[in-house]
């Protein structure tokens, strides 16, 4: 039995854990917290920072994977983020342990077209330069021997595991009240579905050929963010159209001045200005797989969040 340790427990950790153990393998799941939510029963917890070296070898010492999905708040990424994740390669290398890391899609920029793992990498904000070095890093690590490395670059989450969407749209609507979302309302946009970005690193990691490269995750089928919030809004059994308020402009600029998550994702705006959309083939080829369907993904994130035994259709 392989052992897998998932360094996080967040969005994507817990239901990462879900899958692995889920396909018979020893997990061990690590987080400062000491929180078990969203953890199967069958998973090992050990609490700790993963900045201690000490602490980290000694939890990657009888590990066949890690998975990286820690990080420090926005605000710090710049002081933080470089460390980190210099201190995971190192003890990965020391204890020979393969790692795949979660990055996301902010090394391309601006798209011009669906983004692939072809596309370039010209980042349009300080944290893309920041993912971008990070990334070449990770692969020259990889290059050199020191350590197996891969990387998946998923786009933004959609799913019950993730605060945003619970506290943005599904909570809203089951309650009746005004729902947000960043950016423009009418413009197409693929989400990552959780589940399956969750399922795609653990493809990744008990692969064989997947490392030394980075990988574009599928995504859902795109959908403005007002088509969004109509089948979350009637998905929670709420009829007529939902109200939305569309955070952009003034009104975000108005909520930077009080919270430094909102400030720092100013820069990232653009990602929801204009069309977001995901090119996966690659990973889709070698793999075998697609996204979820859309009205399943947003049916069970909604039932995720909420679990209702009259679910409306939202066909």
């Amino acid at each position: 039995m392989a052992t897998h340790v998932v360094l996080g427990t967040g969005s994507i950790g817990a239901p990462l854990a879900r899958e692995l153990a889920s396909r018979g393998h020893r997990v061990v799941s690590i987080n400062r917290s000491g929180s078990r939510a969203g953890l199967p029963p069958e998973a090992e917890q050990r609490v700790g920072d993963v900045r201690d070296p000490e602490f980290l070898t000694a939890a990657l010492k009888d590990a066949d994977v890690a998975y990286q999905l820690t990080q420090p708040p926005y605000h710090r990424w710049r002081e933080e983020f470089p460390p980190l994740q210099e201190a995971i390669l190192d003890a990965a290398a020391r204890t020979g342990t393969r790692l795949v890391l979660a990055d996301n899609l902010y090394c391309f920029g601006r798209p011009d077209g669906p983004i692939s793992d072809r596309s370039p990498e010209v980042p349009a904000s300080t944290k893309g330069s920041l993912r971008k070095e990070m990334a070449a890093e990770a692969l020259a690590a990889h290059r050199s021997g020191q350590v197996e490395v891969a990387l998946t670059r998923p786009s933004h989450y959609l799913g019950s595991d993730y605060a945003l969407t619970r506290e943005l749209l599904v909570e809203p609507a089951f309650e009746g009240r005004r729902m947000a979302v960043i950016g423009r309302m009418d413009r197409l946009h693929a989400f990552a579905y959780v589940p399956d970005v969750a399922r795609a690193m653990a493809d990744i990691g008990t692969s064989d050929d997947a490392w030394g490269r980075a990988w574009v995750l599928p995504a859902l089928t795109p959908m403005t963010q007002a088509e969004l919030c109509t089948r979350v809004w009637r998905t929670a059994g709420r009829t007529g159209q939902p109200k939305v308020l569309s955070l952009r402009g003034l009104p975000m600029r108005v909520a930077s001045l009080f919270s430094s998550r909102v400030r720092e994702s100013l820069e990232m705006l653009y990602e929801f200005e204009a069309p977001y959309l995901v090119d996966a083939h690659e990973f889709e080829q070698r793999f075998g797989w697609t996204a979820t369907p859309l009205a399943d993904a947003i049916r069970e994130t909604v039932r995720g969040v909420r679990p209702d035994p009259v679910i409306a259709s939202t066909r």
